[in-house]
Order: C-alpha cells, then structure tokens, then sequence
C-alpha cells in the first residue's frame, strides 16, 4: 500500500495522534492546518485522499471539501463528523466517520474509499 493521505486538521495533538495511526497503518500522511496549506498540498502532491477533521466550524469544513472537490474531483474525501453537522457538510464528503466509532472506523473508510478508487482505475496525478 503506498496511498498518500492528506490530513487537514488544526495542528493538535489529536491531529498527530491520528497522523501516527494512519502512519501506522502504512500510509504516506501529508499534515495540512488549514485550507491554504490543503490547496497548496494538493497541488504539489499526488494526494489519494484526504481525511477533514471535525476541529474546524461546520462552514470552514464545507468550504475546505467544496474547495478540494473542486481542484481534484476524483479525490476522495473521509470526513470526520459530529452528530450535529449540518447535512450540506456530509454531502461533500465521500465518506464520513463519527468521532465516538475510534480510529478503527476512520480506517475501515479509507480502506473503503481507496478501494473503490482503485477498481475504478482512478488516477489523482
């Protein structure tokens, strides 16, 4: 497995927690805190999917999602969500994980959205 993943959080110590479960897992992760550095991520790197944390406003998450969909249609997108995230954020996502389900649920999705990808024969240069 040699997918690269841009994680786009506020840089926190959840974020480098979930950076090392990703790591570990045997992803390439990319850290991104905020939609400038993400935009400039994914136009320098041939990022596979992206994983948006919850630790921003429901608005900035749309707006980030919306942004990225827009510069790489085919990139998946694993949102982190709350129960109480408006349903325009969940529709820009591919795939979206509870905060209460653990890291395993995050890396069922990406398993999931990678997955996909691949049988599509998709190409995110």
């Amino acid at each position: 497995m040699n997918w690269t993943i841009l994680s786009i959080s506020p840089h926190s110590a959840t974020q480098i927690t979930r950076n090392l479960i990703l790591e570990r897992a045997g992803y390439r992760v990319i850290a991104a805190g905020d939609l400038k550095e993400a935009v400039q991520r994914v136009k320098q790197t041939n990022v596979d999917a992206v994983v948006l944390a919850d630790s921003m406003s429901a608005e900035y998450r749309e707006q980030l999602g919306t942004t990225l969909k827009q510069l790489k249609p085919a990139v998946p997108i694993v949102m982190l969500c709350k129960m109480s995230d408006p349903r325009s954020l969940r529709q820009v996502a591919d795939e979206q994980v509870e905060l209460d389900e653990g890291p395993q649920s995050l890396l069922d999705a990406l398993a999931r959205v990678l997955q996909h990808d691949q049988k599509d024969g998709g190409e995110h240069a």
